[in-house]
């Protein structure tokens, strides 16, 4: 069995293919709860992105209207879809009334703080048709869940090396970095992670000694 500073490592860690041992894995889930809460929420925004391409809007059945409202600057939107819903806004799918424009739009509850200050809803992008805005949305998404994943990482290294600065901690961020990754499809990270850790968990040859 493979052991690393006479503890073995036989513990296994969702999204890694590596082995942690008990004090890494100690550290690990020290960390882990730190960002469990913004984890969960990340991944149902994942699922939301991950379904927008699977919406057929072609169908009169999907693409039906059930609300209306003002923008900022006074334009008035039909909403057709949610395209994702957070614990703190929603993205909705909508056309202007008196128009053919779709666009992605914001709507925030009248009393958070940006609303207050900025107005309730937000045009994110416009365009010509509910599958194009759809997908330019999706894409858009995706870059940005993939920084909230790498600021997961972040706030999670700073207890791994604050806290647990003798439990090998650069190979216990590579499992919470890959972890992130895989929550985010974001496979040139989980590749490069991947690469990273099989020079530590393969059995020493003597020749071997994320953010996301």
């Amino acid at each position: 069995m493979l052991t690393r500073n006479g503890q073995p490592a036989e513990h296994t860690v969702p999204g890694f293919a590596g082995l942690l041992t008990r004090s890494e894995l100690d550290a690990y889930d020290a960390a882990f709860r730190t960002i469990r809460r913004d984890f969960a929420e990340l991944e149902k925004l994942q699922d939301g992105v991950d379904h927008l391409e699977k919406i057929p809007w072609e169908h009169r059945a999907v693409l039906r209207h059930f609300t209306s409202f003002l923008s900022g600057n006074g334009t008035r939107w039909d909403a057709y879809g949610v395209l994702l819903k957070s614990s703190a806004s929603e993205v909705l799918l909508c056309r202007k009334t008196d128009g053919t424009e779709w666009a992605a739009i914001q709507r925030l509850p009248e009393n958070a703080p940006y609303a207050k200050a900025h107005g309730a809803t937000d045009v994110l992008l416009t365009g010509n048709d509910a599958r194009t805005v759809t997908n330019e949305y999706a894409a858009q998404a995706q870059h940005t869940l993939r920084f909230m994943a790498s600021d997961l990482v972040a706030k999670a290294q700073k207890i791994v090396w604050d806290q647990y600065p003798h439990a090998n901690p650069d190979l216990v961020m590579r499992a919470l970095s890959e972890r992130c990754a895989h929550a985010v499809k974001n496979t040139e990270v989980v590749r490069e992670a991947q690469s990273l850790t099989e020079s530590v968990i393969e059995p020493p040859r003597r020749s071997h000694g994320i953010r996301v």
